[in-house]
């Protein structure tokens, strides 16, 4: 009897999308505006995306009581963006996006360790099932490159950012935690603009543009899903941004993935759409844990 999919791995499936499109988006531009130039416009267009929903929860609803939580969500979210932006030029779209949506590998993990939640058996076989597709989409002469080793902390780093949205589950609502994040990065990350400045054009402002607001929408859909269901469950739907990634590769850059490739993305695929079919449970953490931070 097939189970049906839990509407979380719906909203992390559409979040995938919108940032494959925005990874697309990033390899036009990076080569001539750098990526300094690339992150500060992401976060503070993005930010600019969510004005009409932050108007509307005033001061009050912004206050948050949670501010440490929020800090390690938000430095190691920005650490993790800036390492993958830099890998996306570097590399493969596709292989760019594998590094980083390496993160429900580690997910399930953090999760155990951090929250407390029980690792699911379809869950702990989906994984393996992971790595071994990373394997083979990641031959050695590519594997120990500096681009995959950062694109690769990416992920690590990514991975903590979405435990941690799933930390502050029930006492911080999606929008407010977004907005902590859009605004945290838009301010760390222009201190370094004064050294990073490069002139756009039209057609960069539009594509910043585009990348800031994909980036929004995808945030909002990830959180979202991360305060539905425990991390290391619907973390392993991710995988699939890497399929989008490969499509945008293929029609705009003429990168055609080898036979081993396809088949390490069909493993990939295979555990997020194995591990979806479950009855989700949401166990999510005690309030007054929470309230402690």
């Amino acid at each position: 009897m097939i189970k049906r999919i839990h509407p979380a791995a719906l909203l992390v499936l559409g979040s995938s999308f919108l940032f494959a499109s925005m990874g697309a988006l990033i390899k036009m531009v990076s080569p001539d505006l750098g990526n300094p130039m690339v992150v500060f416009f992401r976060n503070a267009f993005g930010l600019l995306a969510l004005t009409p929903w932050v108007w509307r929860l005033r001061t009050e609803g912004l206050r948050s009581d949670h501010l440490s939580l929020h800090l390690i969500r938000d430095g190691t979210g920005l650490a993790a963006m800036v390492c993958f932006f830099y890998a996306i030029p570097r590399l493969d779209l596709a292989n760019a996006m594998l590094l980083n949506y390496s993160a429900p590998l580690f997910i399930p993990f953090i999760a155990w360790i951090w929250l407390k939640e029980r690792i699911a058996p379809t869950v702990a076989l989906a994984v393996p099932v992971g790595f071994m597709g990373l394997l083979m989409i990641l031959k050695p002469t590519v594997a120990m490159t500096p681009p995959a080793m950062i694109g690769l902390l990416s992920g690590f780093l990514a991975a903590i950012a979405m435990v941690g949205i799933r930390r502050m589950a029930g006492v911080e609502p999606p929008l407010r935690t977004v907005f902590y994040f859009s605004l945290f990065s838009t301010l760390v990350s222009g201190l370094a603009l004064p050294w990073g400045w490069q002139t756009p054009r039209v057609w960069h402002w539009l594509a910043l543009l585009g990348i800031g607001g994909l980036a929004a929408a995808a945030q909002m859909l990830l959180t979202m899903a991360y305060n539905r269901a425990p991390a290391g469950q619907t973390g392993v739907y991710t995988y699939l941004a890497v399929a989008f990634g490969a499509i945008y590769g293929w029609a705009l850059w003429g990168e055609r993935p080898d036979a081993w490739s396809l088949l390490g993305m069909g493993l990939v695929i295979a555990a997020a759409m194995w591990a979806s079919r479950l009855p989700y449970p949401i166990s999510a953490p005690p309030q007054r844990e929470l309230a402690r931070h």
